[in-house]
């Protein structure tokens, strides 16, 4: 099929709708697009060029506002002060001392400020008396042998009528040292203040130099891109230039040599106007007036303006490309037209075909394929469609199995995290145990100093009783239990001492059967009192414990008092131990009320209680004993149906 035969039908439709959508909408776009952006780049060039020139001034203002603060600083300073009374008076020890400080000050703002090539401080008759240089980044301190005397120069003779606290600032010219131009040239601008009372003449002079290109450096960053010119104007008759390919130093040079090229007029008009934009010359200029703050004299608020020149060719080149562009579209307009015959032939029928499959892919159906003959770029498309169908069908599958995955990691690391949270939980409870114990073991050296002396006097009666004679031998054995209770809640005491200040155990081997008769003896009375039947199984062959024998009795005591009163209306409590390896398993059984499952946790906190009357330690102090012998407890209870409180303890092997 060539390319000459007719187009018909929808294909001729769309190939002149195509054709006419393009050529007429860019034919009048280019011709309104020349006009306008000729016009409004022009305009907008010069509006940003003129904001450019206006920010650099602005710029240079600022730092002539902040040199004024520097230099009246330094005019109020209490060294130059000290100075002129030293002078006055004579006093040569007081002169150098001044002096000194005065070297030190200027040296310091000679370092801070890069453009500052020289800071001194004159006397009525215009010699120098201190004077700090900067060459290079080197600040020098001038020597009294080279000082000189300015009197004959008319920045000197122009600022020393001033009012003290005025400033001055002297036009462009070069710096003249013992009557010659300093070498390389460089042009120079002073701002200086005279030094006195007010009432009288002044008696001395401030002058900081500054070195005059560093105006120019803030703006010609400008002209670098434009090949252009900047200029710095003086009022006085001078100006710099430097250009963007000059790789020289500025140079100062009459404005009349700025005539010849620009008009008498044109120069003019830049000092009248201050601020704008002009055309002279086929040059552009923009300028804009250096204005000072308040602190400088009205005669010196816009001394300087700065201006940047360009080729206006060289400004709107830019505006030539357009011409480019256009003839580009017009050549891309051409080939669409032709191409556009071509496509719309052999486009229609797989597009169809494409737009159908790609409807039942969108629609989830990811087995469906095109079928599109032929060798051409749109056979090409089919086989691209019907393996990015493949792909996506892979891929749906591969993601459905990532999901299945990523579930499966989701709920692991849910419940990992889970248990990390209760962990953590768990050492903040043992964090908060462990300031509690602090807390109890305060109160607990208290009740040790309290208790101590009444049971030492017990302790003494008990022992002066048993020497009376005729005593039944039934009270002396329970003298002599009393007396042994007594050293046993002393050691108690003891270990309530010990949560402020713990003390290791006195471990040794123990009988566990002895230590259980012993705490029965205590509590078989009250238990027969409210109708309680205890039962012990402790085998004859068991091992000793490890163990601190007052301790452990404490504990076991102390566990026996908690389950009696567990049972207040009677019942059954058992004490029974077994070896169980390298410990001994004690259980200790009741029948009482138990503990609901809300309170269990919390039963070794220390002040924690659900008993009226109750302190809340008994339990904290076992749980310490308890941890201080390497020991276990763990209690199982449910309300209404006991509690079994079990020991794992050392054995003595």
């Amino acid at each position: 099929m060539t390319i000459t035969k007719p187009l018909r039908g929808l294909a001729r439709r769309i190939y002149f709708a195509f054709l006419m959508a393009a050529v007429i909408p860019t034919a009048l776009a280019g011709l309104i697009g020349i006009y306008v952006s000729l016009d409004t780049l022009r305009a907008e060039t010069l509006r940003n060029l003129q904001q450019e020139v206006a920010v650099r001034a602005q710029g240079v203002g600022l730092f002539f506002d902040q040199l004024a603060a520097e230099i009246l600083y330094l005019a109020d300073a209490a060294p130059l002060e000290e100075l002129r009374v030293a002078l006055r008076t004579g006093d040569r020890q007081r002169i150098g001392a001044a002096t000194t400080r005065l070297e030190r000050d200027y040296t310091s703002l000679a370092t801070t400020y890069p453009h500052l090539y020289q800071i001194r401080y004159m006397d009525a008759g215009g010699q120098e008396i201190v004077r700090v240089d900067k060459k290079d980044s080197q600040v020098t301190v001038i020597p009294a042998e080279r000082l000189q005397n300015k009197a004959d120069r008319y920045y000197f003779s122009d600022a020393i009528r001033r009012k003290p606290g005025e400033l001055y600032v002297s036009p462009l010219d070069l710096n003249i040292e013992f009557g010659v131009v300093e070498q390389p040239e460089r042009p120079v601008i002073r701002v200086a203040t005279p030094i006195g009372t007010g009432s009288g003449p002044n008696d001395g002079m401030l002058v900081i130099n500054l070195h005059a290109d560093f105006l120019l450096e803030q703006i010609q960053q400008m002209v670098q891109a434009r090949s252009g010119t900047a200029y710095l104007f003086d009022r006085a008759g001078h100006f710099l230039a430097h250009t963007a390919s000059s790789k020289a130093k500025f140079s100062l040079q009459p404005i009349e040599s700025l005539e010849s090229r620009f008009g008498t007029e044109a120069i003019k008009d830049i000092f009248v106007t201050a601020d704008g934009t002009s055309s002279v010359a086929n040059d552009i200029f923009a300028h804009a007036a250096i204005r000072f703050g308040p602190t400088y004299p009205k005669e010196e608020a816009a001394p300087w303006v700065i201006a940047v020149a360009f080729p206006e060719r060289t400004l709107f080149f830019s505006v030539f490309n357009l011409y480019a562009l256009y003839a580009i579209l017009g050549i891309s307009l051409l080939a669409t037209a032709i191409g556009g015959y071509a496509l719309s032939r052999h486009l229609l029928k797989p597009l169809e075909a494409l737009s159908r499959e790609s409807e039942e892919i969108a629609a989830g159906n990811f087995s469906h394929r095109v079928e599109v003959r032929g060798s051409d770029e749109i056979a090409g498309l089919g086989e691209k469609f019907n393996a990015m169908a493949a792909r996506i069908e892979q891929l749906v599958g591969s993601l459905a199995a990532h999901r299945d995955r990523l579930e499966d990691e989701v709920r692991a690391r849910t419940a990992e995290l889970e248990r990390e949270q209760e962990e953590r939980r768990e050492v903040d409870r043992q964090m908060f145990q462990m300031d509690k114990m602090a807390t109890m073991g305060e109160l607990a050296m208290g009740m040790a100093h309290e208790i101590g002396n009444p049971l030492a006097g017990m302790k003494a009666v008990a022992q002066a009783v048993q020497f009376e004679e005729d005593l039944p031998p039934g009270i002396r054995e329970a003298l002599r239990r009393f007396e042994a209770e007594v050293d046993r809640l002393s050691d108690f005491l003891r270990s309530f001492h010990g949560f402020a200040a713990p003390t290791a155990p006195n471990l040794q081997a123990v009988d566990l059967d002895e230590v259980v008769r012993d705490v029965l003896f205590w509590t078989r009375k009250e238990a027969k009192s409210i109708d309680i039947d205890i039962e012990t199984m402790i085998p004859v062959d068991l091992p000793p414990l490890t163990a601190d024998p007052a301790q452990l009795k404490q504990v076991l005591l102390n566990l026996v008092v908690n389950a009696l009163h567990a049972m207040p209306n009677g019942g059954r409590l058992i004490m029974s131990a077994v070896a169980d390896g390298s410990r001994a398993r004690i259980d200790i059984v009741d029948s009482g009320s138990g503990i609901s499952a809300d309170v269990l946790p919390r039963i070794f906190d220390p002040f924690f209680t659900t008993r009226p009357g109750g302190s809340g330690l008994g339990l904290a102090i076992i749980a310490k004993i308890v941890r201080e012998h390497g020991a276990e407890i763990r209690v199982e209870s449910e309300t209404g149906h006991g509690t079994c409180i079990t020991l794992y303890w050392p054995l003595q092997l």
